[in-house]
């Protein structure tokens, strides 16, 4: 706790800055950087191959941090991150046992083109679900054996009536769908399988109160929300919690290309090493996971978010020990191909950049409710497996093919159908995907195959 306290002191005594301020600043000081480290996107490529320009945006990285500070919203203040502190923590290695019981997982510490591929967590990981749809979203994940955990989503009502952000109602809520999370592990006979969130939380009590061994235990991970290079109270208070009663936490954060702190992929990939060292200096978090999105699109599979994202997983995989997961934000909803387009060519790209976790997919961009299924996640996971075979030039070919098939979709995605529609659902024992379904799972995953080197699959 000693960094902490001093890093509290910071954001009460640290120099005066407005939110306005310090996201002019952030934007400024990434473009800055990326003409002084030479870091370039040609517009083409997606998955990066040169290992130099990674440990370059790596470095920058470290100078975005360290220069800028994180803004504290709740004093309005920067907290200074000393360079040595930064130094100190890329080579503490802490090892990290997710799950309980027969589905306890151990979580490798992955690196660029590494033939162990990444845990998949299934679910809708923060999207919107429905209440008569919560729990058998969150069993249609667990039925995947592929799935190593599920994350899941924001319940919207509670007895049928909205719930008030901050209200008591969303206590009851929060211990609702947490219950329906243990429930569907249960029922699917892998109790102990590791719960990720919880995702319908706006108030740190509703976190705090489903932190238990009977629902997320220690070695579930539990989510601490930050924003970009800034913290307030309740976040820090909620990583003081958590580190006080010996909890796996994630810290997950969503930049946006576009948004008032990023201008450029090359300005995104400097942000996103430096949110992730953020992570791991300031919040201590086990897991760091990011999300990136087009402020144009919504998504997470836009051409400069993949080339960005894929850059800062090459440079956080090869240059410092710590966990890293990925957010799959989809535009098309699911029972698409477009759906199955977007995971894989983000998958493709995590796994070969050294990505330890694959989180979701999720689709409608997480904004209409039910548009998870267990399917997706599936093929996430297998898609994943193939690409541990791949090289960073062949990974870039590939996504460059899987992308020219959903591009032109992008600002207007197909919107699918809501999980009822295209699960077929008898009972909490007795649900499959709907034929139509599982035809445009294989259509798509035959096509990607197809187009794997030989070998590769």
């Amino acid at each position: 706790m000693q960094n902490m306290y001093k890093y509290l002191k910071s954001a009460i005594e640290g120099v005066n800055r407005t939110e306005k301020q310090h996201d002019l600043l952030i934007f400024k000081k990434s473009e800055e950087l990326a003409l002084k480290y030479d870091i370039k996107y040609d517009g083409k490529s997606f998955v990066p191959d040169d290992l130099e320009l990674a440990d370059a945006t790596f470095e920058a990285g470290i100078e975005l941090l360290h220069s800028v500070g994180i803004y504290c919203k709740s004093t309005e203040k920067v907290i200074q991150i000393d360079e040595e502190d930064i130094l100190k923590s890329l080579n503490v290695t802490n090892p990290l046992e997710i799950g309980r019981l027969k589905e306890k997982v151990t979580v490798p510490h992955r690196y660029p083109m590494a033939s162990i591929p990444p845990v998949i967590i299934g679910g809708p990981m923060g999207g919107s679900i429905s209440e008569e749809n919560f729990l058998y979203i969150n069993l249609s994940a667990v039925l995947e054996n592929v799935v190593q955990g599920i994350y899941s989503g924001a319940m919207k009502q509670f007895c049928g009536e909205y719930i008030r952000p901050k209200s008591p109602l969303e206590l009851l809520a929060v211990l609702k769908a947490a219950r329906n999370e243990r429930l569907a592990t249960k029922i699917g006979g892998r109790e102990g399988l590791a719960l990720m969130g919880p995702s319908t939380p706006t108030l740190p009590s509703s976190y705090m109160l489903v932190s238990s061994d009977e629902l997320y235990s220690c070695t579930d991970p539990q989510e601490v929300y930050m924003d970009d290079l800034k913290t307030d109270y309740e976040t820090l208070s909620k990583c003081i919690f958590h580190q006080e009663h010996g909890n796996h936490y994630i810290t997950g954060q969503v930049p946006v290309f576009g948004g008032p702190c990023i201008g450029s992929a090359e300005g995104l990939a400097i942000i996103d090493v430096a949110e992730t060292l953020q992570s791991k200096v300031l919040a201590h978090s086990s897991i760091h996971g990011s999300g990136a999105v087009h402020s144009e699109t919504g998504s997470s599979s836009a051409k400069e978010i993949l080339w960005a994202s894929n850059l800062a997983s090459l440079a956080i995989s090869r240059n410092m020990n710590y966990y890293t997961a990925r957010y799959y934000w989809n535009a098309a909803g699911i029972c698409t191909e477009m759906m199955f387009y977007e995971t894989a060519a983000q998958a493709i790209g995590d796994t070969v950049c050294g990505r330890d976790i694959l989180l979701g997919p999720v689709g409608a961009r997480g904004g209409t409710p039910d548009h998870s299924s267990g399917l997706e996640s599936r093929f996430m996971g297998e898609i994943a497996q193939m690409a541990t075979h791949l090289s960073l030039s062949e990974a870039n070919r590939l996504v460059a093919k899987i992308y020219s098939r959903y591009e032109d979709k992008l600002s207007n995605p197909p919107a699918g159908k809501t999980f009822d529609k295209c699960y077929r659902i008898k009972s909490e024992y007795d649900l499959e995907p709907t034929e139509e379904y599982t035809s445009i799972y294989r259509k798509v995953s035959y096509e990607i195959m197809g187009h794997f080197p030989e070998g590769g699959a």
